[in-house]
């Protein structure tokens, strides 16, 4: 019995045991941070002087460019708040979404190339969108980052399991069919912005399904801190602009889904900071 015990003991690790006692390495931390600093700068920006906004190379309304801005804001936050993480597990979620997101958005800057290039090549934007997804699939495969730290279901499963439905659904009409999406928005809207936030959708879309079967708080809780400043930032630039809603079942589902998201997203991410969890 004690051999057997030793010969168990002298086993190596699995990769799951492995990532979760690894701590970031620096050049993870770096990536994470440079894609928080250029979300801070559309998202800071673009919130409060919209017709100034830093990095962003539609123009368009206030209205659209404060929405855009507070998926940044939110982008930076889920970042930032990986940049932080004591373990490379914990920023699994937000690795493969900015991976996604980035890839998903040169690809909509590559079909609207005239539309994105009407003032001229945005070097910054198509660069960083060039190489951020290279380098996120580059990590990914380095640190092996494909599986959950503990997967499973979890109490706030069915937050992000509505979250994953609701935008992936929303990010597939603005996708497949951007014409009928314009039509049916609350606000005004162009083909080429509903591509834009189809991509973005997507990619919380995402990282709700990743987080859905996430067991370990604190893999989740950067894409629930992340969840939740989106919605309530959303909400907010909904009621600054609440005079350019159209008024009709749009507008009011619009306003539902942002209550119902709030209210779930202050549970999730209360689980998520519970002292304790981990």
């Amino acid at each position: 019995m004690k051999r057997a015990q030793v010969r168990y003991r002298r086993q190596p690790p699995s990769m799951s045991q492995t990532t979760l006692q690894l701590s970031p390495p620096w050049w993870l931390r770096a990536y994470l941070v440079v894609g928080a600093l250029q979300g801070l700068a559309i998202g800071l920006t673009g919130l409060f002087r919209p017709a100034h906004v830093v990095g962003f190379p539609l123009a368009t309304t206030p209205l659209n460019t404060r929405f855009v801005a507070s998926f940044y804001l939110a982008g930076a936050t889920g970042l930032t708040a990986s940049a932080l993480a004591r373990r490379t597990i914990d920023t699994r979620i937000y690795v493969i979404g900015f991976t996604a997101v980035t890839a998903l958005l040169l690809a909509a800057t590559v079909w609207y190339w005239s539309t994105y290039t009407a003032d001229g090549v945005p070097y910054p934007w198509v660069t960083s969108y060039v190489l951020e997804p290279l380098a996120g699939v580059a990590i990914l495969a380095r640190l092996r980052l494909w599986h959950a730290a503990m997967p499973g279901r979890h109490p706030m499963t069915w937050v992000y399991g509505t979250q994953a439905v609701v935008f992936g659904a929303l990010g597939a009409v603005l996708a497949v069919a951007p014409g009928e999406a314009v039509k049916l928005w609350p606000w005004a809207l162009t083909a080429v912005l509903a591509r834009t936030y189809a991509a973005i959708f997507l990619a919380f879309a995402l990282g709700a399904a990743l987080a859905a079967h996430e067991a370990r708080p604190l893999a989740v809780r950067p894409f629930a801190l992340s969840s939740l400043v989106l919605v309530a930032a959303a909400a907010a630039v909904s009621l600054i602009h609440h005079a350019r809603f159209d008024g009709g079942p749009a507008t009011w589902v619009w306003a539902a889904g942002l209550a119902v998201g709030v209210a779930g997203l202050v549970v999730a991410s209360a689980a998520a900071l519970r002292p304790g969890c981990g």
